[in-house]
């Protein structure tokens, strides 16, 4: 696998689970790990993309949570990871916020997926939900690629990373 995945124990920072990942992933030692996070848009450093450098060395990382659960992944390519509650996609579900023409999520676990799967893709290509939910296909996709994960009962996990290109 081009991504390396791990879930954290409930109540886990972010910066302590990045440098966590990144120790145990890497083999260094979490204190060498810096991380945080920058908004395209804005430039804050309050929320936005994630980041994480090891002995000033950039890795590409990406985050979620949902509840108690907390997901992180780290990759040698552009990567974004999305954990989602089925109760809480379910409720506040608008296809037309979501499917691109010709899809469809019949069930509340059909849903939570198309939007787990969209928004790890949209995170792999660094815009976050900056971009449509429906500007991504998932069956046409080039040189993107998304998977399932396993995901603690109630919820869904997808994680997406771009092909390797040459020189990257």
């Amino acid at each position: 696998m081009p991504y390396d995945v791990r879930w954290h124990a409930a109540g886990t920072t972010s910066k302590r689970a990045l440098a966590l990942h990144a120790a145990g992933h890497l083999g260094v030692t979490p204190d060498v790990v810096n991380s945080g996070r920058l908004c395209p848009r804005c430039g804050s450093s309050r929320h936005g993309r994630p980041w994480l450098r090891a002995y000033g060395v950039a890795h590409h990382v990406s985050l979620s949570r949902s509840g108690p659960h907390l997901l992180t992944v780290l990759a040698d390519v552009p990567v974004g990871i999305d954990v989602e509650s089925v109760a809480d996609v379910a409720r506040g579900w608008d296809a037309s916020l979501v499917l691109a023409p010709g899809e469809s999520a019949e069930t509340d676990v059909d849903q939570a997926r198309a939007w787990s799967r969209k928004e790890a893709v949209l995170k792999q290509r660094g815009t976050g939900l900056l971009a449509p939910m429906t500007s991504v296909v998932l069956a046409d996709l080039s040189g993107e690629h998304w998977a399932d994960l396993d995901a603690p009962v109630g919820h869904v996990a997808a994680v997406s990373w771009a092909s390797a290109t040459a020189g990257g």
